[in-house]
């Protein structure tokens, strides 16, 4: 079974894309969740951290979704960019380190625990 798995990775990595999931219209991120403050949302600035979750296609072995943490490093008005602060367990396409750009309204948590 190791080789199929290694070549599904191998192809979802070649080939596979992710993007940010909004918690609002996704029923799995959402399920114990409790938005931000506004306040917070509005104190945003480069170099906070935040908990985003991410979906990816094809789907993945372990999860259908992965919540990880990403640091702050542009802040406007509509448009937040970042970096992905850890390895994804079952998204081989999001590397460490991937910019990612979402809307304030995308963000689970606000300064999460590292982990």
């Amino acid at each position: 079974m190791g080789w199929r798995n290694n070549l599904y990775d191998a192809f979802r990595r070649r080939f596979g894309r992710w993007w940010v999931v909004d918690p609002l219209s996704e029923p799995e991120p959402s399920d114990t969740w409790d938005p931000p403050s506004e306040a917070g949302l509005a104190a945003l600035k480069p170099g906070d951290f935040v908990s985003l979750a991410f979906k990816g296609w094809p789907g993945g072995r372990i999860r259908y979704w992965e919540i990880l943490r990403v640091e702050l490093t542009s802040v406007d008005a509509e448009r937040l960019t970042g970096r992905v602060t850890q390895d994804p367990e079952d998204l081989p396409q999001l590397k460490w380190q991937a910019e990612v750009t979402f809307r304030r309204g995308d963000i689970l948590d606000i300064n999460p625990p590292d982990g």
